[in-house]
């Protein structure tokens, strides 16, 4: 029976949308055949058949997977028997690219055409620019603390040979010391406030 009814080349009349017979599980096709005889008997009282909008759905690249209210097939995909209504559209493919959407009505007896660019995802996200930035600001603090303690080192090695010989070059040494212990102080703080902000970006946001 389910051979048979592959076969046939007519659409599912009764559903928004036209799905080939042969995809139709048993029991699809049993409440498919049960639709068809009600149908005929409501068009045998003098209803009106349907008249259909006409959708074209294409996309870059192609391949995607066209999904309303169930999957339809692949892009470029042509379906001739869209019940008119509102629609919203979605377009997946495989391969890391975002899935794009489009609402539109159709109306009957006309066409509509979709076309969508698919996108895949920026390579770094605005969080992940965040992070990179915070990381390389905690590691530029962190070295410029290690740069102020040599110099640190470098004033107090001065201060202690001069003070002997020279007391007015040797606290001209010992100031410097006091201020590159500062620099070095305020690099440390600002590389961990940094740090613990990656961490909040990281395991938080």
């Amino acid at each position: 029976m389910r051979t048979l009814l592959s076969s046939l080349s007519m659409p599912l009349r009764i559903l928004p949308i036209s799905i080939p017979l042969s995809q139709l599980s048993i029991r699809q096709l049993k409440i498919f055949a049960l639709l068809s005889l009600l149908t005929l008997a409501f068009r045998a009282h003098g209803a009106e058949g349907i008249s259909y909008a006409r959708l074209r759905v294409d996309s870059d690249p192609p391949g995607a997977e066209v999904v309303i209210v169930a999957e339809l097939g692949k892009t470029p995909l042509v379906n001739e028997f869209v019940v008119p209504g509102m629609y919203r559209i979605e377009l997946r493919r495989e391969g890391g690219y975002l899935t794009a959407s489009e609402e539109l009505t159709l109306r009957a007896d006309q066409q509509a055409v979709v076309s969508q660019r698919l996108k895949k995802p920026p390579l770094f996200p605005p969080r992940r620019q965040i992070q990179a930035a915070l990381g390389a600001g905690a590691i530029t603090c962190f070295a410029y603390a290690v740069y102020e303690q040599g110099e640190h080192n470098t004033f107090r090695q001065k201060y202690n040979f001069a003070k002997s010989e020279d007391g007015e070059t040797a606290a001209g040494y010992f100031e410097s010391t006091k201020d590159t212990a500062l620099r070095r102080t305020l690099a440390l703080v600002g590389a961990g406030i940094l740090s613990v902000a990656l961490q909040v970006t990281i395991f938080i946001w």
